[in-house]
């Protein structure tokens, strides 16, 4: 009789008799994308990109014309990632030892007492000693960002939440840089340093705001590891694409001006525009095509970059550009949710934050690496026969992920979290 009545009318839940509709209303609830907490990551999101973008721009013209220092502009961005690829495995385990919260402020405070310090006008070699300081900010912070992010969205939400919450970078990507030469040619230096100050501000109130995911500690606490091998196949699929990615964001630029095309910057709000559709729909995709939608978001992802890279070789007008940003920005706006959604997938809270490390360090360490390696072979070659060249690391990646296929941890189609192991709550 009580199965009976319990069927018909309610269900139990630990001690306490719940009622059906009830129920319902709370799976709902922990199924629910769009919630208070993952609207203020979002936009938490977006001003400290929005933040990052800024000054990659300007402080290579602060190095260039500023500083007098000719041919030091790549060494800001060299000493930022830098900084970063060194404190990330430590950020990861971290994260997942101590907690959310205090590492996410502490990476804020790391990153944005050298944005003040920049308002000074420091001589050059100070700069790039404060970039590096604010490459380990950037790094903790961005890191803590994706791994609260992940303990946000439902797991039935995964790859969508993803695609959504990944279209910050993008949409950063297409207005920061203009809105900062923007502001730079009406102003000064101190003024942009200022913006780009108050919008890590506005980033940390928003965490402030944050109601943190609480999840049950293990009574043995998670050891360091320096790569996640749970997420170890995300990651090696993004250091391949990020290495090819590198010489588009390094030589692209120079070799389209080399070929007679007035503007090449036409190519990156392309990419970052077309990017910034494909993010949410390839999230979509992989939530509800399971693994198998993985497996498509990987071979569509990989093969845009490619049919990309073959016709940016042969860059000779601006329609090239434009073309190839759309793809290229197809390309890259499916792999890096889906793969960041992979690398974390059916993770328990505890082991987010290392595998988020591991998929951030690889696709630093593919850009540190390819805007190293890709000059001296541009030299030896030239340019066209280098884009050539990069295609070999996308498809490198492609098989990786194929071979691989069938290794690591058993994944469920859902994704599933570890059921009951989050409330909402203090992260301590």
């Amino acid at each position: 009789m009580y199965l009976l009545i319990l069927k018909m009318g309610g269900e139990r839940m630990g001690d306490e008799f719940q009622p059906a509709g009830m129920a319902q209303a709370v799976t709902r609830k922990q199924n629910e994308l769009w919630t208070r907490n993952y609207i203020l990551i979002w936009f938490a999101a977006l001003f400290l990109f929005m933040s990052f973008d800024s000054m990659m721009l300007v402080l290579p013209l602060y190095m260039e014309l500023h500083a007098g220092l000719s041919g030091a502009a790549g060494y800001p961005m060299a000493a930022l990632t830098l900084g970063a690829l060194l404190i990330r495995p430590f950020a990861g385990w971290a994260l997942d030892v101590y907690g959310r919260r205090s590492l996410f402020f502490a990476g804020l405070f790391l990153f944005l007492l050298p944005t003040l310090l920049y308002i000074g006008m420091l001589p050059a070699w100070y700069l790039i000693f404060l970039r590096f300081i604010q490459g380990i900010g950037f790094g903790i912070s961005n890191t803590a960002l994706f791994t609260i992010a992940s303990d946000i969205i439902p797991a039935k939400s995964m790859g969508t939440g993803m695609g959504y919450f990944t279209a910050t970078m993008a949409l950063s990507t297409a207005t920061s840089p203009a809105a900062s030469s923007w502001i730079l040619n009406r102003t000064n230096y101190p003024t942009i340093f200022t913006v780009a100050a108050l919008l890590i501000v506005a980033c940390m109130v928003l965490a402030a705001l944050l109601k943190y995911p609480h999840f049950t500690k293990k009574e043995e606490q998670p050891r360091f590891v320096f790569l996640s091998t749970a997420g170890l196949k995300a990651a090696v699929v993004m250091l391949m694409a990020a290495f090819s990615f590198s010489s588009m964001m390094s030589f692209l630029p120079v070799y389209a001006v080399n070929q007679g095309v007035a503007n090449p910057g036409i190519f990156f709000t392309a990419m970052a525009l077309t990017s910034l559709v494909a993010r949410p729909f390839a999230g979509m995709l992989v939530d509800r095509l399971g693994k198998r939608g993985y497996d498509m978001a990987v071979v569509i992802g990989v093969t845009a970059l490619l049919v990309a890279t073959l016709l940016l070789a042969r860059t000779s007008s601006s329609l090239h550009l434009i073309i190839g940003g759309i793809i290229y920005g197809i390309g890259m706006g499916i792999l890096q949710p889906t793969m960041l959604a992979l690398s974390v997938r059916g993770l328990p809270p505890e082991k987010r934050g290392a595998a988020n490390a591991t998929y951030w360090n690889a696709f630093d360490a593919g850009t540190f690496i390819g805007s190293i390696c890709w000059g001296p072979v541009a030299a030896l070659l030239g340019y066209g026969p280098m884009f050539h060249l990069t295609m070999i690391f996308p498809a490198a990646g492609l098989l990786i992920y194929f071979l691989t296929r069938g290794q690591g941890r058993k994944e469920k189609l859902s994704g599933g979290q570890s059921d009951g192991s989050i409330t909402t709550g203090e992260l301590h």
